[in-house]
């Protein structure tokens, strides 16, 4: 028999998790299409030259998207151009969960949008409303079948160009 005191220690020890795998957004896949635009008022919009130019980079039909991978995964991406924003496609399976947030870089500077192929909210999408520095959004597939839904990191100042950041993808 072995003493109580000999047994806590083991039940101390725990291991941390595996690492999500890394991977470039240059190395992503295009997704066949994109959402289009939300209707969500830009949080970096001036009245400056860069502003406007930002402006008509957001009025286009729809955003381009990186195609995720299946799985958990962190990806290391820069922001693109003067619209400030980046889409990912992801498939989520009935029932599945998926969580998106910005977790390197400047993460006050960047929200998560989580849409639908128009561009608008659905059952299951779980937006961060309230400014707190952690942008995230969440996903769970309220149907039976899968749901491809596009998560946009956008930017909250006018000039990010070239900013780096990195989103880590959980589901679960």
């Amino acid at each position: 028999m072995i003493p109580w005191f000999l047994s806590v220690p083991v039940l101390l020890v725990q291991t941390a998790p595996a690492p999500l795998p890394e991977v470039a957004a240059k190395d992503l896949p295009a997704a066949p299409r994109g959402p289009m635009a939300p209707r969500v008022p830009d949080a970096g919009a001036d009245a400056s030259i860069l502003g406007r130019a930002r402006l008509g980079a957001r009025q286009g039909p729809s955003i381009p998207a990186l195609q995720l991978p299946a799985g958990s995964v962190r990806v290391k991406d820069k922001v693109p151009d003067i619209s400030g924003w980046r889409a990912y496609a992801i498939a989520v399976p009935g029932g599945g969960t998926v969580k998106v947030q910005v977790v390197e870089g400047r993460k006050a500077w960047f929200r998560v949008l989580g849409v639908n192929a128009w561009g608008m909210e659905e059952p299951g999408l779980l937006q961060n409303r309230i400014p707190t520095g952690e942008p995230r959004a969440t996903y769970k597939n309220p149907t039976a079948e899968a749901r491809t839904i596009y998560f946009i990191v956008d930017t909250l100042d006018v000039n990010m160009v070239g900013e780096a950041f990195t989103v880590e993808v959980t589901r679960g």
